[in-house]
């Protein structure tokens, strides 16, 4: 019977050994270098070049190569972590995936901060777990989280020569609409002028027209950083930022025959609209009743086409945009001659010809400091450029404050 058991422990120890073995060779050795360049560190910070340029297959072929030659290098996991929470979080990625990938972006996260072997890399370790929980919004507490983590890593930077937790602490409290400290963190990141600075001036300056425009509407809040608007955000932004329906009540555009008609103390009157025409591709947008909206008040450039169709997700231009606007200060003040002002007169903007259809539109707007030229200096106003929903919010603020004015209480 002991010799049995001498056997048996000597079988199972042999048996645990090529076990042992096994998963071993599973996990492959690291590659020897090619190359005086073929680094770690190198592969890694063209990964943090590609992510920067929103390249996400070479930054991860980057990663990869790093951690093929150290399968623990801390900046190559934080790198990677941050390139599978974008993936995550990319347009047409399904819930479940998208789920998986965000927790293997905070696996690989919480890897680097342990792999890290100094300062430097420990920060930026702490910066990418900062970005993976604003990327995938994930803890639940995600803000807090992320703040806990910002502090940690600016107590890494004595010298203050690292803006990147400013400037990714910025964009948390971007996405969480505190504007007031993002704004105050990407002004922390121009002081700094140590990285980032252009990125932080173009990002400050739509915090700062999202600031002015004070979205009420949850929508507004949506779209606010959107750098393109299609035309069922837009059609949202005049029925809830705009309030257009009580603007046309309280005007003058019932004077004119659009279909739209003051509602008599009873209420509207369903046989006093003009039959809406029948749409067939909003049935089911979530922002369809913002759209019917616009199509009972009938705004110009936001008709149906002959085939009866709305195109809710095509992409307005500045130049739609104009015309638009431009229709509404008529509707509303019931000023016609604003529509042939400055037809005739010569174009300030190299980009729009005098003899374009929306040309009266432009100067209009931009007359009346509703909307400014793409680029001031070149004199551009840009009018087949997108409409951003920063910019969207400010004209409507500014057509909302200057139509005040103009309509009774």
């Amino acid at each position: 019977m002991k010799g049995y058991r001498r056997q048996f422990t000597r079988f199972a120890l042999v048996a645990a050994a090529g076990a042992a073995l096994i998963l071993s060779g599973c996990s492959k050795p690291p590659r020897e270098a090619a190359g005086k360049l073929d680094t770690p560190d190198h592969h890694a910070v063209r990964g943090n070049d590609y992510l920067d340029r929103g390249d996400l297959d070479n930054a991860a072929r980057s990663f990869d190569m790093a951690l093929s030659l150290d399968k623990n290098f801390s900046p190559a996991l934080g790198g990677k972590a941050v390139t599978v929470a974008l993936r995550s979080a990319a347009p047409g990625v399904k819930a479940d995936q998208g789920r998986k990938l965000a927790s293997q972006a905070e696996d690989l996260a919480t890897q680097a901060r342990k792999r890290s072997k100094d300062d430097d890399e420990r920060r930026g370790a702490l910066v990418a777990a900062l970005r993976v929980h604003r990327i995938t919004k994930s803890p639940s507490n995600w803000l807090r989280e992320s703040e806990s983590v910002y502090k940690d890593a600016v107590k890494l930077d004595t010298r203050r020569l690292d803006a990147d937790p400013h400037y990714f602490m910025a964009q948390a409290y971007r996405d969480a609409f505190d504007l007031q400290r993002a704004s105050d963190l990407y002004r922390d990141v121009l002081r700094m002028n140590r990285g980032r600075t252009q990125a932080a001036d173009s990002e400050l300056a739509i915090v700062q027209k999202i600031l002015r425009a004070e979205p009420g509407s949850r929508h507004g809040k949506v779209v606010a950083f959107e750098a393109a608007l299609g035309r069922a955000d837009i059609s949202a932004l005049f029925v809830e930022e705009l309030q257009l329906g009580k603007l046309y009540e309280r005007g003058n555009a019932a004077r004119f025959d659009t279909g739209f008609r003051a509602p008599a103390q009873g209420g509207m009157q369903a046989d006093q609209l003009q039959r809406l025409p029948d749409v067939t591709d909003i049935n089911d947008h979530p922002l369809r009743s913002d759209i019917q909206e616009v199509l009972r008040l009938k705004v110009a450039g936001l008709e149906p086409n002959a085939d009866h169709k709305f195109y809710p997700d095509a992409r307005i231009t500045r130049a739609e945009f104009a015309l638009m606007v431009e229709d509404v200060l008529v509707r509303v003040t019931g000023e016609q001659k604003l529509k042939t002002r400055f037809i005739g007169q010569n174009s300030p903007f190299p980009d729009v010809r005098s003899d374009a259809f929306f040309f009266n539109a432009v100067q209009t707007v931009v007359s009346r400091n509703l909307m400014e030229p793409k680029n001031k200096i070149q004199g551009i106003f840009g009018p087949q450029d997108p409409v951003s929903g920063a910019e969207a919010l400010l004209v409507l603020r500014l057509l909302k404050d200057e139509l005040r004015s103009l309509v009774r209480s």
